[in-house]
């Protein structure tokens, strides 16, 4: 298994209000994802990110090691 760093190819601040109090997906390694499917959250550079289900599967199935600092 390699090791390497997840770095963000496209984050964005997200400021806009959610609609209906729905959590979208929040990934920070696909910027155009807004899917109300959430599966689960992971903390990411200090914040708590909802995670929806196909983007989870597409993350959880790379071959890398996951560490932090």
């Amino acid at each position: 298994m390699r090791k390497k760093r997840l770095k963000p190819s496209r984050m964005e601040e997200r400021s806009e209000p959610l609609e209906h109090s729905e959590e979208r997906c929040l990934n920070p390694w696909n910027g155009e994802c807004r899917n109300t499917d959430i599966a689960l959250f992971i903390y990411y550079e200090g914040q708590k990110l909802p995670i929806c289900r196909s983007c989870w599967v597409e993350i959880a199935s790379t071959n890398i090691e996951w560490s932090y600092d």
